[in-house]
């Protein structure tokens, strides 16, 4: 038996990294591994390499070392079985020991009247390292000390989350209007501190009405808050954000601005089971605040409802569906002229704007005819540029 038929079994006593070997990447590494047990078969051995050089290359990833480093810093371990855990390591290490020259050189030994066409074999990368168990302490020191002195992050592409500065001094005193919106965010955001079971929030309306703001505006409002943003092009990894923040000792927002989809859209699909109805769950120190300027969230066109569907209803009522899953669902839409008139004048008090009310006013209605808008951005834009003396 080769080393590298050794290797392929040795993986299959890890215990407490038992999904490691689960992994897309790794599994097709380890089908190939296994084919040393054939001494015959040239093409099956030969695609199943192929297969795992290429979905390295679709996991955008140069160098194999650095993508097993992944799956294993990102596994959640007890530090307490030490002696296990310093096993398995020593088994992962085996993997990042298999040089694409050793491959090769096995595959020239095992297939010597192919060497011709092993010549044109697609290389990988892959640098040895020695996993220890004091890197994953390491890491938890590293990891507790960013949760302690950062409380707003984001959510990548890579699925890190990683820590964000705010500078804005936000709250809901500076907040102008939607009284009873602020208060069930902030009795929902309460109840989230105090260890109660809380309803995901969708926050939808105008443009400009301060959705977004009074979500971030928690972040002052309760010290001990702290947030997580996630990109609509993301939302498909919710549940992997879950796995994430759910051993964490503190209290989170997930917060998705601003989002719609397409009735093709895969998120939508994924968001609508993840949201309610998975296996897989918010965890109890998280809650979901989306915000977005659309009731339903998905693009609905007229075609759709005059579609030759058989059961059009049921398609509409599927549309609808994922706005349904948040258990709260609050409005913000655009106030009238007076709530707005007062909005101005109430941000001028805040400010000390030394300017006459009635000059303000007529300000305040002009631009809001240019701008064909009477939200509380435009309100808020109107003042910064009267403090900052700009004439507009």
């Amino acid at each position: 038996m080769n080393d590298l038929l050794k290797t392929y079994f040795l993986v299959y006593f890890l215990i407490i990294f038992k999904n490691f070997k689960n992994d897309s990447v790794i599994k097709k590494f380890l089908e190939f591994l296994k084919t040393f047990e054939d001494e015959n078969n040239f093409e099956k051995t030969i695609g199943t390499y192929c297969d795992f050089v290429s979905s390295l290359n679709e996991e955008k990833c140069d160098n194999f070392s650095s993508y097993i480093k992944k799956i294993v810093y990102n596994t959640k371990i007890d530090l307490q079985f030490r002696e296990r855990i310093e096993k398995e390591l020593k088994i992962i290490s085996k993997l990042t020991n298999i040089s694409f020259e050793l491959i090769k050189d096995e595959l020239n030994k095992k297939f010597d009247k192919y060497l011709d066409l092993l010549n044109n074999l697609p290389e990988f990368k892959n640098t040895f390292h020695e996993f220890k168990i004091s890197d994953f302490e390491d890491i938890k020191m590293q990891c507790d000390e960013i949760y302690q002195k950062n409380r707003a992050f984001i959510f990548d592409n890579n699925l890190d989350i990683r820590p964000i500065d705010i500078n804005e001094n936000l709250s809901f005193k500076n907040l102008k209007g939607y009284t009873e919106q602020k208060k069930v965010l902030f009795e929902n955001t309460k109840a989230l501190l105090d260890g109660l079971k809380v309803n995901n929030i969708l926050l939808y309306g105008d443009a400009g009405c301060g959705k977004s703001s009074s979500v971030r505006a928690l972040l002052n409002e309760f010290s001990d808050l702290k947030i997580v943003q996630i990109f609509k092009n993301n939302l498909i990894n919710l549940d992997k954000l879950y796995e994430k923040l759910k051993n964490l000792p503190y209290k989170f927002i997930i917060f998705a601005d601003d989002i719609s989809f397409d009735e093709a859209d895969d998120t939508f699909s994924t968001m609508k089971a993840v949201l309610d109805g998975s296996l897989i769950q918010c965890p109890k120190n998280a809650v979901i605040y989306a915000t977005s300027n659309r009731r339903h969230l998905v693009k609905e066109s007229f075609k759709a409802r005059k579609g030759d569907e058989i059961h059009l209803n049921d398609t509409i009522n599927e549309l609808n569906s994922l706005s349904e899953r948040f258990g709260i669902n609050l409005l913000f839409s655009k106030p009238n002229n007076n709530d707005y008139i007062k909005i101005v004048l109430d941000l001028a008090k805040d400010y000390n704007l030394d300017i006459d009310e009635k000059v303000l006013i007529e300000k305040a209605q002009r631009i809001a005819l240019i701008k064909g808008s009477t939200s509380p951005r435009i309100a808020r834009q109107l003042i910064d540029n009267l403090v900052a003396k700009v004439e507009v």
